[in-house]
């Protein structure tokens, strides 16, 4: 297979109209019809930065950033932050809070307070932890305004990159009426024009972007129109005070989940709620395959010892590729 550096970074395919880039810290990858790779690669790009602009956490001119900064007072924001609100708050709602965009300050005092390229891998410092986390219920949001509560941080390390897919996504397929696959570190959205049939596509499981890279052991499954998943503890790990850390965090105890799941990919209609449901199912860990299957969620679990679970609905939806 032949491939095109774009001047920009994109790598560009443009026989099989695919293309890949690094961004926000993750990889975004995109396929869609050749003739339109060029214009989709632009347009998801554009997403991707103003998706940055308005929600990083690690950014001190981000909305977020502002947002954050101003405890109890509403904060005047862009529809895309706004978006953003609603959709965590929703996912929070849709889990009873197992999905909590309020921990923003636990992984701050867990020392998860800048992109996790700079993070220490094994600080010896004691973890700073606030003594009441998660307060999702008080976060206000209306048409043009965001209010967190006072001693809470909001944080979109659930939904953000699924909720930046899924935006993504049907912005090229409204601005060029095809049909289109974003990939946005593992959150991916594939959608196209109402009434067109979207080509099924082939993805390629794993536990980390690391794993797929080095040839390991991997599962490659179709995905038709909707949102896809996968949420893993096996990245973005480290030490702080002697402790070891992820950031999947379980709101009730305000510590890294550390149930049996090590991976969980989960479909939905859209990739934030595919997210939501992957996310969910690490932290409820033994609960979560019963929690999936009520809910009718698709979903594949892996186990820290490499046992697989799936739900009745993934063996309905996903017949697994035999190779």
């Amino acid at each position: 297979m032949t491939s095109v550096a774009a001047p920009d970074g994109v790598t560009l395919h443009p026989e099989h109209g695919a293309a890949s880039w690094r961004a926000i810290g993750t990889y975004v990858d995109v396929r869609t019809t050749p003739e339109a790779l060029t214009d989709a690669v632009d347009l998801v790009a554009a997403v991707v930065d103003e998706v940055d602009v308005a929600l990083s956490r690690f950014r001190p001119d981000s909305e977020l950033a502002l947002v954050n900064a101003s405890p109890g007072r509403p904060v005047l924001v862009s529809p895309l932050l706004v978006g953003a609100v609603r959709v965590a708050l929703e996912a929070a709602r849709e889990t009873d809070g197992i999905v909590d965009p309020t921990l923003g300050e636990v992984l701050v005092g867990a020392g998860y307070d800048r992109t996790y390229a700079l993070v220490p891998s094994d600080d010896p410092s004691p973890a700073a932890l606030p003594s009441a986390p998660g307060s999702w219920r008080e976060v206000h949001v209306d048409d043009s305004t965001v209010t967190v509560p006072p001693g809470a941080s909001l944080d979109f390390g659930a939904t953000g990159k699924a909720y930046a897919a899924d935006l993504a996504a049907l912005t090229v397929v409204e601005e060029l009426g095809v049909p289109v696959l974003v990939s946005i570190g593992g959150d991916l959205r594939v959608a196209g024009p109402t009434g067109r049939p979207v080509p099924p596509q082939p993805v390629r499981l794993g536990h980390n972007l690391a794993d797929l890279e080095a040839g390991g052991a991997t599962t490659t499954v179709t995905v038709g129109a909707g949102g896809f998943a996968t949420s893993s503890v096996s990245a973005r790990r480290w030490r702080r005070g002697g402790r070891q850390w992820h950031h999947l965090l379980d709101p009730r105890t305000g510590s890294p989940a550390d149930g049996p799941w090590r991976t969980v990919t989960a479909l939905g209609h859209t990739a934030a709620a595919a997210n939501t449901a992957s996310t969910a199912a690490v932290v409820l860990g033994e609960q979560a395959l019963g929690w999936l299957t009520d809910r009718g969620v698709a979903a594949r679990l892996v186990a820290h010892d490499g046992r697989v679970a799936t739900t009745p609905a993934w063996t309905l939806t996903l017949p697994e590729d035999p190779r």
